[in-house]
């Protein structure tokens, strides 16, 4: 039976807390690069929704998100997201706050060049510091449009598989090292519509993930990881 995907516009708490965007609609305007719906899904089942935009602004890019997840053992827990990096991919600042389920809040920041963390739960608060090197991608693993600066790194790339990165997990407080291991041809399918795309099989942190780009504009098409059961996959487009 199909979903009722509702539309998320990000909300003016989200936008003054993070210091990121203005709120705005998600119809087509200047700047907006990227925006839709993710599905998830756990096991094969239904786990909830991520809606999300991805704007210019001025010479930074900004990207916003609300992730919900349903039934499972946490049942409901709701995640805001924002994500500022300039234009060469390299972060300046994040933002994840629990809307719903266990508290949680976590902040990145830049200054200069390192990348100080600061994450907020029941047990307390705790802050690390990383290197902001231009190796360094930021992405919560299971937030689909968080790979869309990933993206742009392999698609920018000559031989993707080349490509040496760390990945910076802020709700862990921790980086990974990412590799590509292989890339090939497939096709997806989005609202009956017949997708071209590129499938990158990585190894993140040593785990297995694939990640699918639409050939012709590079946007994220979907995205898994095999060994949770866990896969993200893009029912709309603005």
């Amino acid at each position: 039976m199909p979903r009722n995907i509702r539309r998320w516009i990000p909300g003016a708490a989200l936008a003054a807390a993070i210091g990121l965007i203005t709120p705005a609609p998600m119809t087509a305007q200047e700047g907006q690069l990227d925006g839709g719906t993710f599905e998830h899904s756990v096991g094969g089942g239904f786990a909830g929704t991520e809606t999300f935009a991805v704007r210019r602004r001025g010479e930074d890019v900004v990207a916003v998100g609300r992730v919900t997840r349903e039934g499972g053992p946490e049942a409901l827990r709701a995640l805001e997201v924002g994500l500022r990096f300039d234009g060469s991919g390299r972060p300046l600042r994040y933002e994840l706050h629990t809307r719903e389920g266990p508290p949680l809040h976590v902040v990145v920041n830049r200054t200069g060049s390192r990348l100080r963390v600061t994450i907020t739960a029941d047990e307390g608060e705790r802050f690390t510091e990383f290197l902001a090197s231009e190796r360094l991608v930021v992405l919560e693993r299971e937030i689909a449009h968080h790979y869309y600066s990933l993206a742009r790194r392999l698609r920018e790339a000559g031989d993707p598989r080349s490509l040496d990165l760390e990945i910076l997990v802020p709700s862990e407080g921790r980086t990974v090292p990412l590799q590509v291991r292989a890339l090939s041809r497939d096709t997806l399918t989005l609202q009956d519509t017949r997708v071209s795309a590129t499938r990158y099989e990585l190894t993140v942190g040593g785990e297995d993930t694939v990640l699918w780009l639409a050939t012709e504009d590079g946007r994220i098409m979907r995205v898994a990881i095999p060994g949770r059961g866990w896969q993200a996959a893009r029912v709309a487009r603005p």
